[in-house]
């Protein structure tokens, strides 16, 4: 875990990206999660999971997001609360799924981001970790005032040593994923 947070702070320090993530001032941890926060974001700069056979059918129903820590307030912002640690990755824990329900993993995502790609991404993610264990690392960047103008996730195949998705998603109403060359260079190189 130590090689993964110096890869980020290599990050952060080199490449385009990295000029518009937020430098974080607290890492929370969690049982299942790290969130490394920022409390000039109100909310992580990114945050790293391990993720072996997630999924599950323990209901959402009754799980609230609570923090101990301030966030952005997501009432009529026209945001939907963005998981950064997915819920459903831990569905076969009620614990462990209710701990993704804190502002320290979550970042401002629009509905077509959230319920759309970044879903449709986490879907995939999930089934690729019935066979193989994975680092994930995710957050927000080029950040406007609390509000991340793009979001990015690196899935990290912990048996394969490689990366097997490195992308960054438009945090607007049309959601795409950008050209993420960049950080597949920076991770292909040193997690060899």
């Amino acid at each position: 875990m130590k090689k993964i947070i110096l890869l980020l702070i290599i990050l952060l320090s080199l490449n385009s990206y990295s000029q518009n993530i937020e430098k974080y001032d607290t890492i929370v941890v969690e049982t299942n999660y790290k969130s490394y926060y920022s409390f000039k974001i109100k909310g992580p700069s990114f945050v790293i999971y391990k993720l072996y056979k997630g999924g599950g059918s323990v209901s959402r129903k009754g799980m609230d997001f609570k923090s101990t820590l301030p966030f952005f307030d997501y009432k009529k912002s026209g945001y939907d609360i963005g998981h950064m640690a997915d819920a459903e990755d831990f569905a076969y824990n009620e614990i462990l799924e209710k701990e993704t329900f804190k502002y320290y993993n979550a970042v401002p995502q629009k509905p077509n981001l959230n319920r759309g790609i970044w879903k449709s991404y986490e879907t995939k993610i999930r089934k690729i970790s019935q066979t193989d264990s994975l680092l994930i690392i995710c957050g927000g960047c080029d950040y406007n005032g609390m509000i991340p103008n793009n979001c990015f996730k690196i899935v990290y195949s912990l048996s394969k040593r490689q990366i097997l998705y490195s992308l960054v998603f438009t945090n607007n109403n049309n959601s795409s994923v950008l050209d993420d060359k960049i950080l597949i260079g920076l991770f292909k190189e040193y997690l060899k």
